[in-house]
């Protein structure tokens, strides 16, 4: 069996001592980002004393799995990504700690991309954050409705930059948020638990399978990176007039997994506002990447539809509104377990037969029970990206939230605690952009 190349190891700056590594080590080890995690310690642990006793050579991916991740010694990379997955995640937990809790050390453990080796880096002590002096993080713009180019050019370049790297963290402080904020009081009785948690907020975008398709001015050579297929020339036509192409060159397609919709990438923005303006952390991640440790540990918030999220089904098993995927004729839905009186069985997209109509579009918020004590769970699913979009819209804005803890309180008025809940918002949109929205059913989970 063939093992893949070996790393080589590095400390970076060599007055770092051992013994403050080891003592770096623990402080990481007994942290809240990784107290939940046995697997991500002994990961951590496992490659951080290898390097230490020299030994850094000997580090890779096949050497990994088998003594960590058990996999033996018929493990095989190829096959099992889990040592791939394993270090994407406490890539991600290092920044975490180190946004937060170890926001004050000047030793960083770190793991750099693409390698299995850890480097410890010292920084300036210019560089390391004083917390009486850290200022509170401004707020993110607020995103208004509309449907200029220069507007969405703006929401789908934010979007890009929540998805940067994979992971991304929003705010320098981790601490609860502050007391006495001012906050309305629906925005608080809604979100609060998200504030009191002191932990971070992760948004968990989808990740569909999708293929790009691209207009070249040359037909391009064969073999050309990244893989390209030509279009049909019988398709080539109907792709010039929807996107008003001149004639020449040729139209390619492009396999592509590592991307979210410009509606989902608005609704990240949205949220970031939000919980940046509630002090809450935001992080940011793909569906693709993440694990059930993770929905475990992070408060997070994930969006999309079941057919680009694998996550939604499991989660929404038992919920008394669920999604269907697309099967032969029958479109995505919202499926209404026990409908009441006056409520749909299901809910399906009516898309307008004239374009001065807008379709009517639904989304399905799900504010869940987390899986351990004290980790929330919130679910957005648009039937499409900009229903979702029209649902964070919804959870952002005081006047709707207020609307909705009406119909919360009527249906449970000794309610105390946490809302629980799940609300089928009906969305109109007009040229791909939601314009109003309004609940047409809720539940009190």
């Amino acid at each position: 069996m063939s093992h893949p190349p070996q790393n080589i190891a590095t400390i970076e700056l060599p007055e770092v001592s051992p013994h403050e590594i080891e003592a770096e080590l623990q402080s990481v080890l007994r942290s809240s980002s990784f107290e939940r995690s046995d697997k991500l310690q002994n990961f951590l642990r496992f490659i951080c004393e290898l390097t230490l006793r020299g030994e850094g050579s000997r580090i890779n991916e096949y050497l990994i799995g088998s003594e960590v991740f058990r996999r033996g010694v018929g493990y095989s990379p190829s096959e099992d990504s889990v040592v791939r997955r394993q270090a994407h995640t406490l890539r991600q937990k290092l920044h975490e700690y180190y946004a937060g809790e170890g926001s004050t050390h000047s030793l960083r453990i770190e793991l750099p991309v693409g390698r299995y080796v850890p480097t410890f880096r010292r920084i300036k002590e210019e560089d390391v954050p004083h917390v009486a002096e850290a200022a509170a993080p401004s707020p993110l713009p607020t995103i208004v409705k509309g449907s200029s180019p220069g507007r969405m050019a703006w929401i789908a370049m934010a979007g890009a930059a929540l998805l940067a790297g994979g992971y991304f963290w929003g705010t320098a402080s981790f601490a609860p948020a502050a007391r006495g904020l001012a906050v309305e009081s629906a925005t608080r009785e809604i979100w609060g638990p998200w504030m009191d948690t002191g932990r971070p907020a992760v948004i968990c975008f989808s990740t569909p399978m999708t293929a790009i398709i691209k207009h070249f001015e040359q037909p391009l050579p064969p073999d050309t990176q990244p893989k390209r297929f030509r279009a049909h020339p019988a398709d080539e036509q109907l792709y010039r007039q929807s996107f008003q192409t001149p004639a020449g060159g040729a139209f390619y397609f492009t396999p592509a997994v590592n991307q979210t919709k410009v509606g989902e990438a608005v609704a990240g923005v949205q949220l970031s506002a939000l919980l940046t303006r509630l002090r809450v952390p935001v992080g940011t991640t793909q569906s693709r990447f993440v694990s059930w440790e993770d929905l475990r540990s992070d408060n997070m918030i994930l969006l999309g539809h079941d057919e680009d999220n694998k996550w939604l089904d499991p989660l929404l098993d038992k919920a008394p509104f669920r999604l269907t995927r697309s099967v032969g004729k029958r479109q995505r839905a919202i499926v209404n377990v026990t409908p009441r009186p006056g409520e749909a069985a299901d809910y399906t997209i009516n898309y307008a037969a004239d374009e001065r109509e807008g379709d009517q579009e639904f989304a399905l918020i799900s504010m869940l029970p987390g899986m351990t004590p004290g980790q929330k769970l919130l679910l957005v699913s648009g039937l499409n990206a900009q229903a979702t979009q029209a649902a964070t819209e919804f959870l952002a804005a005081e006047q709707s939230l207020a609307q909705l803890l009406v119909l919360l309180r009527h249906q449970d008025p000794k309610h105390h605690g946490p809302w629980h809940f799940q609300a089928v918002l009906k969305a109109e949109v007009h040229d791909k952009v939601p314009t109003k929205s309004w609940l047409v059913a809720v539940r009190v989970l």
